[in-house]
């Protein structure tokens, strides 16, 4: 019925999350697949027997929301532009929590052309 593959790839890793929100008997029920691209996917299942769809739908979202903010796009490529005409597009920059370093360092990340600032919106 409803159903979405999202990929993470960052250095060498190259995953793939698929989730299926589909009918079964008198209800719904959420499945999921993950892994590697190109190998097998390990497969799994968050309602193990039938849901009404409002329940169904709830974890399906949630599973949504959760992959995401880990950084699971539904681009194959990266992290998608936002707030942009092109927001459905890949940038190919994957975002990364600030770790917390010293205060000695600030500088040094400041002036490095490598390192980027962004200013956070969604809380994550």
């Amino acid at each position: 019925m409803e159903s979405i593959t999202l990929y993470y790839k960052e250095g060498a890793s190259d995953k793939v999350y698929q989730a299926n929100l589909e009918s079964k008997g008198d209800g719904f029920i959420v499945t999921f697949a993950y892994g590697r691209r190109g190998s097998t996917l390990n497969t799994g299942a968050k309602t193990h027997s039938p849901v009404p769809y409002e329940t169904a739908k709830d974890i399906f979202n949630k599973l949504i929301k959760d992959k995401t903010a880990k950084g699971y796009t539904p681009g194959e490529d990266g992290t998608p532009y936002q707030h942009t005409d092109t927001a459905d597009e890949a940038s190919g920059v994957h975002c990364q929590l600030l770790n917390p370093i010293e205060e000695t360092h600030i500088p040094r990340y400041l002036n490095d052309a490598r390192f980027c600032l962004q200013e956070k919106f969604d809380g994550h």
